[in-house]
């Protein structure tokens, strides 16, 4: 890429994914999301000594944080994925007896929405979007086309596209929690998102795999100049 490949996704976004960035950039940009904090590692690694620690101030004021997210609420790895070292929590002993697992671990704690549809869209090349039916529970998609009305499948549309123009991810899976008729974007950042046969249903895979070889095939013959939104000074700047 540094000699000008165009590649997908840009491998320099790996070092930005994490959760709590991405909680920031979301608020950032006007997107409904959850209220969300970022807690200090349980433990840390060897050779942090207290003096590295000196501007946290202990015991955390757990009635202080859940106060701002609610309860129930998430309580997950900053890093993490494929729905590991994730907690849902409904009060402070809950929450507590959980943190206390979290080892060197870096954790988010995130209002957890009440959702009336639950909807995770494939992206592909930034503005292609595929909203599906998902059901979070049993971590399945559902084949279901008229599971959205047409307003709020222009709105899950128009956010997802921002997101990911504002990333520079052209392949992505973004998931909406909506409550009340508000989609609420509760996890945006999957550069190497799940596009497998067996959990997106033959009949979205087919739509996946002809979406992501039309994209690839046109960078190939057309591709983009490295956009000035994409140049790492400009995010330092």
């Amino acid at each position: 890429m540094l000699q000008g490949a165009y590649c997908i996704n840009n491998p320099f976004w790996w070092s930005a994914d994490d959760k709590f960035f991405g909680a920031g950039l979301i608020t950032r940009m006007g997107i409904p999301s959850p209220k969300t904090v970022v807690l200090p590692m349980k433990a840390y690694p060897e050779g942090v000594v207290s003096e590295s620690l000196r501007n946290l101030n202990y015991p955390l004021n757990w009635d202080e944080i859940v106060g701002y997210t609610g309860l129930p609420a998430i309580l997950k790895d900053a890093w993490g994925g494929g729905w590991k070292n994730v907690y849902k929590v409904t009060n402070v002993d809950e929450l507590i007896r959980a943190y206390d697992e979290t080892g060197t671990l870096c954790m988010v704690l995130q209002e957890f929405i009440e959702f009336d549809q639950f909807v995770r869209c494939i992206c592909v090349g930034q503005t292609n979007i595929m909203p599906i039916k998902y059901d979070p529970k049993h971590r399945r998609y559902i084949v279901e086309h008229a599971h959205l009305t047409p307003g709020l499948g222009d709105r899950i549309t128009e956010y997802a596209q921002r997101i990911n123009k504002a990333m520079g991810y052209d392949m992505n899976s973004i998931e909406f929690a909506i409550r009340d008729g508000v989609p609420y974007a509760i996890d945006f950042m999957n550069p190497a998102p799940d596009m497998d046969i067996n959990s997106v249903t033959p009949h979205y895979f087919e739509w996946a795999v002809k979406a992501m070889a039309d994209f690839a095939i046109e960078m190939a013959h057309n591709p983009r100049p490295q956009r000035a939104e994409q140049r790492w000074a400009n995010y330092v700047e």
